[in-house]
């Protein structure tokens, strides 16, 4: 009757061992790396809830990386405008100056108009990481070409034939439910007005300086500088609008790292008491198994 029930003893000691040499391989892991576990199947309860996190966490980096690259384009196009609305304004300053100029004064002002018209385009043909940003969807070859552009004369008419883009507008998807649009193509009227200008007077007869042609021309240019600013001023809201989101991002990961963190990792102080509990025990266990392996029932008899 003892053999067997010490048999018994050592099967059911043998399970307790087993066990507790387990808990105690998962205890250290957890002492070791602050995590309740290296798998899912360690934290089943909320494995669900952490594999959603995980996915919410991975889509907000996507935004903020991806909304970073475009905010720079944005940006990019703001002062690419910037330079453009410089230049409607240099026009406006030789427009003044031929009041009452001279015919050598004048080609003088027309030899300069011709190198802001070359000056202009470049603006327009603006590139960053091999974008084109004012070609629309385009963006593999440049917007604008003065190749072939009739010369303006007056009594104008717009003409963008200059420009080789399309008419799509620039848009990002900066979360789950907002787009930011923030495109604008070479062949804005505010930006035709201002070649138109310049062209004007790139191209006017200057023995006599034709009084209208200069007229037409500084009505262009003012209407451009205006309009040019309000086509900046969107590209600033824009760009303020995307910051604004990216932070929310980076808010918003602030959160689901602590939610993550509170799934996935472990109070390390808790985590050695514990792993010192267990060790205890299977010392314990381990002794009385080797107590049974030496007892024999002859020393009985």
């Amino acid at each position: 009757m003892e053999r067997i029930a010490t048999f018994n003893h050592q099967n059911q000691l043998v399970r307790f061992m087993l066990t507790a040499e387990s808990r105690v391989a998962a205890a250290q892991v957890q002492a070791s790396t602050g995590e309740k576990s290296l798998d899912y199947k360690g934290i089943a309860g909320d494995s669900g809830r952490l594999v959603n996190l995980e996915s919410h966490y991975r889509r907000s980096e996507r935004y903020v990386d991806e909304g970073e690259v475009v905010n720079g384009r944005i940006q990019t196009m703001h002062d690419a405008v910037g330079g453009m609305i410089d230049l409607a304004n240099r026009v406006r300053s030789l427009v003044a100056s031929l009041q009452g100029a001279g015919s050598g004064a004048a080609d003088g002002i027309k030899s300069e108009a011709q190198a802001l018209m070359t000056e202009f385009a470049g603006l327009l043909n603006t590139q960053q990481e091999g974008r084109y940003l004012f070609a629309g969807g385009h963006t593999d070859r440049a917007p604008v070409s003065l190749d072939g552009l009739p010369a303006a004369t007056s009594p104008s008419a717009a003409d963008t034939t200059y420009y080789k883009g399309d008419g799509s507008v620039s848009y990002f998807q900066a979360a789950d439910d907002f787009i930011v649009q923030y495109g604008v193509t070479a062949d804005d009227p505010s930006i035709e007005k201002a070649l138109r200008s310049i062209s004007l007077i790139a191209n006017m007869p200057t023995n006599p300086v034709d009084t209208a042609l200069v007229d037409e021309a500084s009505d262009l240019a003012d209407a451009a500088a205006d309009g040019l600013t309000v086509v900046q001023t969107k590209l600033g809201s824009a760009s303020a609008t995307l910051e604004r989101t990216i932070d929310r991002h980076l808010e918003e990961q602030l959160v689901l790292q602590t939610h993550v963190e509170d799934i996935r990792n472990i109070d390390l102080a808790e985590a050695t008491t514990r792993l010192s509990q267990l060790q205890a025990n299977l010392e314990s266990t381990m002794s009385l198994m080797k107590i049974l392996q030496q007892t024999n029932l002859n020393d009985f008899l």
